[in-house]
């Protein structure tokens, strides 16, 4: 199973956005990738509902393009960032791990741009951080008072970390398999903020991170509001500077 890659969607209750986004990965993605939907505690119900979909999409698709999984359940719900990890667990023997929000605001075919950037790369980077840069040639669609409030947090999270990334919390991420094994030890955010970890985790070991543009379609209905839930974020973001800084690799 080797030079493929795992692509992991964290699932809470979101069956009904997940479907088409699903579709659109089975009719774009080739045969190297795997996806596995993690769910995160969603309950009997939804859970019912994500293996019908599952088996649904599998009869329409057969056996070409990627595998699809079963989804990997979990209770009770533990936050996006355990379901993430839960799901790269399972990646023993893929070359790349990957993820991305079940709401397909980055769409299958900037995923596969993504993946084929970081698997054909000459600078040999370990990992890629989607990033949601407006600029020429690329496509960002979303609502000014998320734009700015992500803005603001990660204003914070530079601060906080000395991070320079410019978007820490766009949904797509790839890493190679490698790079995790390093830093799982040490990973301990299942809320909202594991991406900030992750990214302090694989730069306190020595691998090389790319920030690569993506196309992002705003999707409604998002888990997580920047405004509301900012002091909970920033708390936790405080918490993963002092606990990483005290790490040795």
């Amino acid at each position: 199973m080797t030079h493929q890659t795992l692509l992991i969607i964290p699932h809470f209750r979101d069956t009904h956005r997940l479907a088409p986004f699903l579709e659109e990965l089975m009719a774009t993605l080739p045969s190297r990738f795997a996806i596995l939907i993690s769910d995160d505690g969603s309950g009997d119900a939804e859970v019912a509902r994500l293996r019908s979909l599952v088996s649904s999409v599998r009869q329409n698709f057969g056996s070409a393009g990627p595998v699809l999984l079963d989804p990997l359940l979990h209770q009770p719900n533990t936050g996006k960032g355990a379901a993430v990890f839960r799901g790269w667990d399972q990646g023993a023997g893929y070359s790349r791990l990957a993820f991305a929000d079940a709401d397909g605001a980055v769409c299958a075919a900037e995923i596969l741009r993504a993946e084929y950037y970081l698997r054909s790369d000459s600078g040999g980077h370990d990992a890629l951080f989607g990033s949601r840069v407006k600029m020429l040639g690329r496509t960002i669609d979303r609502r000014l008072h998320r734009h700015l409030s992500g803005r603001v947090f990660a204003t914070l999270v530079s601060m906080a970390s000395g991070l320079d990334s410019y978007d820490t919390q766009c949904g797509l991420k790839i890493l190679t398999h490698a790079a995790f094994t390093k830093i799982r030890p040490h990973v301990r955010c299942a809320g909202f903020a594991f991406d900030v970890e992750l990214c302090l985790l694989l730069q306190k070991a020595g691998q090389s991170i790319i920030e690569f543009p993506v196309d992002w379609h705003d999707v409604a209905d998002g888990k997580v509001s920047l405004l509301k839930d900012s002091f909970g974020m920033a708390r936790e973001v405080f918490e993963i500077c002092r606990r990483v800084s005290e790490i040795r690799f």
